[in-house]
């Protein structure tokens, strides 16, 4: 470790290889199990217990850094493999094993973190890896390059035995429960997931290196499943990465169709496609930027969304509540909450020939889910309906959302104890296009589309813009101060400030032209409070430059034309076409009666 000790003896094993999947899964946000059979360690049992426990006392661990000052007096002692160690020590086997310098340190100060030990608060929660509620191995086939038949032939030259496929739910739960060496099973709601035996690890397989083998657990195999695409359908998948959703949904589609993967994280929109290129979905299209400046014109042919948000991850078996035992988590959940129903409403107004959409999370908490639901049914009226997913799975389901809540028993629950995979929620909205999508002026809703150029939505930026104006002509208000200095004007923060700067603009067919003029507005908070001061940036021809340009010289001796002349710009502003291509600009120069600019030769430059 890099500020670890120089030593002759070496620090066993299973404490360095627990100490970094402990750092990896605390700082990295990374998986558990995947760090844990990403290599082929000898004593994956023993990692797994000591890792979690480590995990699960982190807090209880800083305290004890914080009154033994360990890491102060010890400054080459690497943090991390002192948690594993001291886990160890008073949690664990209750002894250390080796000679090493970091383990002959921890044990060094025993007495004092044993003393400092019964003066904290704490609940055990430490857990057995053997009395841990296990779930099967979940493999799914990526049927783009493999059959279901073929995957399970070969599973059986491998010596694998395949158990007779169960018929109802409780049968299947029944083989899960006892399922071992060497048998595995095909599962009962998904025909390309296997089960295998838990702890089964693939990683050193060759189906799982070149793509063939996802290993995928089950309850994320739900929302592909269950939005069902038909082959040559068009689906948008709002946040994509990893990408386990995605190729599963291109695997339905067969790669006959499209599917916009949406991912605005650079780093993991890297390992979307990474996985799209490892399971050859060649109908995928990744898209790196944020799902929420799609522009709704250019994707309406949308035919199916799959809305999986960013959650607290509650329901995932191999995550535990790191550091937060005790602390509240009402805080985190509502602004999760409040991006979860942004994001769904946006799913369910702006794409008007989709015909179904999912809506999941990896978590068991109502304020993601439930109330999720309850908060957009009450936005779309008769325009969707909320299927019960019972008889889509032709009610061979256990577990599903509670009746006190508006959406009532339709929505799925799969809970770890009970189902043998990771806890999920899902919920399926289905069109009815015989009513038309009502008005919702909600965050998320019916969001006008944006215009090509612009990075705003310019009609429902001009209504606002007028709104406030005639809002600030009523309240009559006489702070206006004009100053101008390097071509800039500043009207007060109720009117419009109008900053002028050299912008690179850009053409609608994608050519970028250096305009020397200066062409950058923006909108104060009196005007557009919702776009967090966008900069509006516009196309105009240089003759409009200098028409704007001589009316910034006149206002300077009118003020008290400064409002009239606002309102009219952005009036003006309303009706023009912003989307110019610079073939076209000449012909909207005729038609508006402005002279084109007289140095053609820039212009021809330009064009070219």
């Amino acid at each position: 470790m890099s500020n670890g000790f120089v030593h002759s003896v070496m620090v066993p094993r299973i404490y360095k290889t627990t100490a970094n999947i402990v750092r990896r899964v605390r700082e990295d946000g990374a998986s558990l199990k995947t760090l844990i059979y990403e290599k082929n360690h000898p004593n994956i049992s023993g990692i797994y217990g000591l890792s979690m426990n480590t995990l699960r006392m982190l807090h209880h661990l800083d305290q004890l850094f914080d009154k033994t000052h360990i890491l102060t007096e010890q400054p080459r002692l690497d943090p991390w493999l002192a948690r594993v160690l001291i886990t160890e020590l008073l949690w664990g086997k209750k002894c250390l094993k080796g000679h090493s310098k970091p383990v002959l340190t921890v044990l060094a100060y025993e007495k004092k973190l044993q003393e400092e030990l019964k003066n904290l608060n704490y609940i055990e929660t430490l857990i057995s890896h053997k009395e841990k509620v296990q779930k099967p191995r979940y493999v799914r086939v990526n049927t783009l390059l493999l059959s279901v038949e073929e995957a399970i032939s070969s599973f059986q030259k491998e010596r694998w035995q395949l158990l007779p496929r169960s018929t109802t739910y409780s049968s299947y739960l029944q083989s899960l429960s006892q399922l071992s060496e060497p048998y595995f099973i095909q599962d009962l709601h998904i025909p390309e997931v296997l089960a295998f035996p838990p702890l089964t690890s693939f990683h050193e397989h060759a189906g799982y290196h070149n793509g063939e083998l996802i290993l995928q657990d089950k309850a994320s195999c739900l929302s592909a499943h269950l939005l069902n695409p038909v082959s040559g359908s068009i689906v948008l998948d709002m946040c994509a990465a990893p990408g386990m959703k995605t190729t599963h949904i291109a695997a339905k589609l067969q790669n006959y169709g499209e599917v916009y993967a949406v991912e605005i994280d650079a780093k993991r929109f890297e390992t979307l496609f990474r996985q799209i290129k490892t399971t050859h979905s060649s109908c995928v299209k990744p898209l790196n930027q944020d799902v929420l400046t799609l522009d709704p014109k250019q994707y309406s042919h949308v035919e199916y969304i799959l809305v999986d948000p960013t959650c607290s991850g509650s329901g995932i078996v191999d995550r535990p509540e790191q550091s937060n035992i005790n602390k509240p988590v009402s805080k985190r959940l509502q602004n999760l909450q409040s991006f979860q129903v942004y994001l769904l409403r946006y799913a369910l107004f702006n794409f008007p020939n989709a015909r179904r959409i999912i809506y999941s999370t990896c978590s068991l908490h109502p304020e993601e889910n439930e109330e999720v639901i309850d908060e957009v049914l009450a936005d779309i009226g008769n325009a969707y309906s909320l299927v019960p997913v019972k008889q889509l799975l032709k009610k061979n389901w256990t577990n599903f959302s509670s009746k006190r809540y508006n959406c009532g028993d339709k929505c799925l629950y799969s809970k770890p104890d009970i189902d043998f995979c990771n806890g999920f929620f899902v919920a399926v909205f289905e069109r009815n296009f015989d009513v038309a999508l009502p008005e919702c002026k909600r965050k998320g809703g019916n969001v006008n589309p944006t215009i090509a150029n612009l990075d705003i939505k310019k009609n429902d930026m001009v209504k606002k813009v007028e709104c406030k104006l005639k809002q600030c002509e009523k309240k009559k208000k006489k702070k206006e101060e004009i100053s101008t200095n390097d071509g800039q004007v500043k009207i007060s923060r109720d009117v419009v400030e109008l900053v002028v700067s050299q912008v690179e603009n850009k053409v609608a067919n994608g050519i970028k032209i250096k305009k020397n003029k200066k062409d950058v507005r923006k909108i104060d908070n009196c005007s557009l409070s919702n776009f967090n001061h966008e900069e509006i940036t516009l196309n105009r021809s240089e003759d409009i430059q200098k028409k704007i340009s001589e009316d910034m010289k006149q206002k300077k001796s009118k003020k008290k034309k400064i409002r009239s002349k606002y309102e009219n710009l952005f009036l003006a502003e309303k009706d023009k076409e912003m989307k110019v291509s610079d073939c076209e600009e000449k012909e909207l120069n005729e038609e508006n009666k402005i002279e084109p600019p007289k140095k053609k030769k820039k212009d021809k430059n330009l064009k070219s």
